[in-house]
């Protein structure tokens, strides 16, 4: 497989996290990956989103080993809350099939920050996620959702 870089350097400044996302029609994807384009916009939207819920959240969430996860839980819980629906650590484990010891573990870790709050059994968000600034950030978010369905409607009508 030929790479079109030639040395570390050259990995290195590609890969600095402050450079902005490439254009798709920028890039030459390898044609053993099926629909690589589709899947580089759905997965620079999967990424855009983590980052900015990261930058709303903070470190906290970041300093976690398998923050993925813990954002993902948390996520699960806020639609729930909003859903007017407490949720169980099973329901969570069976919705996201994931193991529930790691499930517990993570909602503990939400509870100790202040996130999450357990109401008997089931578990709903606090109003620790009414961040500042929040339509202004939510907008953020609409506006990445708009620019990558514009792409992947591009790329759709093309073919």
């Amino acid at each position: 497989m030929a790479h079109r870089f030639n040395n570390n350097a050259e990995i290195a400044e590609e890969d600095r996290d402050d450079q902005p996302f490439v254009l798709v029609d920028d890039i030459k994807p390898p044609p053993r990956i099926a629909l690589a384009r589709e899947r580089l916009l759905i997965s620079r939207l999967y990424i855009g989103l983590i980052r900015s819920i990261n930058d709303d959240y903070g470190a906290e969430f970041a300093v976690n080993n398998d923050s993925c996860t813990m954002r993902t839980i948390g996520i699960y819980v806020f639609l729930r809350t909003v859903m007017s629906r407490p949720v169980r650590a099973s329901t969570i484990a069976q919705a996201l099939k994931l193991p529930r010891t790691t499930v517990n573990r993570r909602l503990q870790d939400l509870v100790k920050q202040g996130y999450v709050e357990r109401v008997g059994n089931a578990y709903v968000v606090t109003d620790k996620v009414n961040i500042p600034d929040l339509q202004e950030r939510l907008q953020r978010r609409i506006d990445m959702i708009l620019e990558i369905a514009r792409e992947l409607s591009k790329l759709t009508n093309a073919a």
